[in-house]
């Protein structure tokens, strides 16, 4: 039995779907099934009862699942507790970043804080959001930015950095990029493109349409947010965007996009996150107690650009 097999087991309880679960970890769906398969042949038993494209718990995988939540809290624990044993003294701190905090000026602030801290050198581990919360987690990271943590409220401690509203992004060949402003709703027969790994969008469609019992139709895509922008500048189909991020693309990077604000309000906030019962080291602290005041100082000029 495997920690790989453990997770892979709680990623497929987590979300009762293999090829979810499947992206949860950055693995094949073959890979998850393997896992499965392994760990029943092992333990002698079938862990859930697969009918229909239904996934549930047999019993045993439901005494199996309070045993296998135990092991990996146990894990990450002693993985956070060995941690600052090198982590502690080092004069190196590492920092979890989304790829789209470039457009929220990662680079001035890492840039002013060496300035005043040149002792300190930072490393930027740059994931998905998904991902990043993965590491902050598993104590890979212990500071983070951050957009979206649903599932993970309940154990990170979030300082609000930047506030920003989505926004619909299209091609100007489509039929939207007439429109100033839409309704979310009237959007709902369109192809929609994410970022896999991307649950903040998976979210918006879960609060928009579920009451409806209807969906868009939805493609998820293995790359990163400018990867997506351009396929969006192609036609092939629309997306949903922070303002901020969609705007530094057009300006800067394709012109052949079109940004349409939303009649409803869905806010894009940006957070420096870190796990509630995780001490940060000395250096950490420097950073993160620099980062609140350079983004409070710098919160004027962001909103004078959202709203001109």
């Amino acid at each position: 039995m495997t920690f790989e097999q453990i997770k892979s087991f709680l990623a497929i309880v987590k979300y009762n779907h293999f090829t979810l679960a499947s992206q949860e970890l950055y693995i094949s769906q073959s890979s998850i099934s393997k896992h499965i398969k392994s760990l029943e042949k092992e333990l002698g038993v079938e862990l859930f009862n697969r009918q229909h494209r239904s996934i549930r718990l047999t019993e045993a995988g439901e005494e199996f699942y309070k045993f296998a939540k135990k092991s990996i809290a146990g894990y990450n624990t002693i993985i956070s507790d060995m941690r600052k044993y090198s982590c502690e003294e080092s004069t190196s701190i590492s920092i979890g970043v989304i790829d789209t905090m470039v457009e929220y000026g990662i680079a001035t602030l890492i840039g002013d804080f060496q300035k005043q801290y040149p002792q300190i050198q930072v490393d930027l581990t740059e994931r998905s959001n998904k991902k990043t919360l993965e590491y902050l987690n598993e104590s890979i990271v212990n500071l983070a930015f951050i957009n979206s943590h649903y599932e993970h409220n309940n154990i990170l401690t979030l300082h609000k950095i930047v506030h920003d509203e989505l926004v619909l992004i299209t091609s100007k060949e489509h039929a939207f990029s007439s429109y100033e402003s839409i309704d979310i709703f009237d959007t709902s027969k369109e192809k929609y493109l994410c970022v896999n790994g991307d649950y903040y969008l998976h979210n918006v469609f879960l609060n928009t349409w579920g009451n409806l019992n209807y969906f868009p139709n939805t493609s998820y895509i293995d790359s990163q947010t400018k990867t997506l922008f351009a396929l969006v500048s192609e036609n092939i189909g629309i997306t949903l965007s922070p303002f901020k991020v969609a705007e530094d693309y057009k300006n800067n990077v394709n012109k052949n996009i079109h940004i349409c604000k939303l009649k409803n309000s869905f806010s894009a906030n940006i957070f420096l996150a870190q796990l509630r019962n995780k001490r940060l080291t000395k250096n950490e602290s420097l950073f993160r107690d620099f980062t609140l005041k350079w983004f409070e100082d710098n919160e004027i000029n962001l909103l004078c650009e959202l709203t001109s």
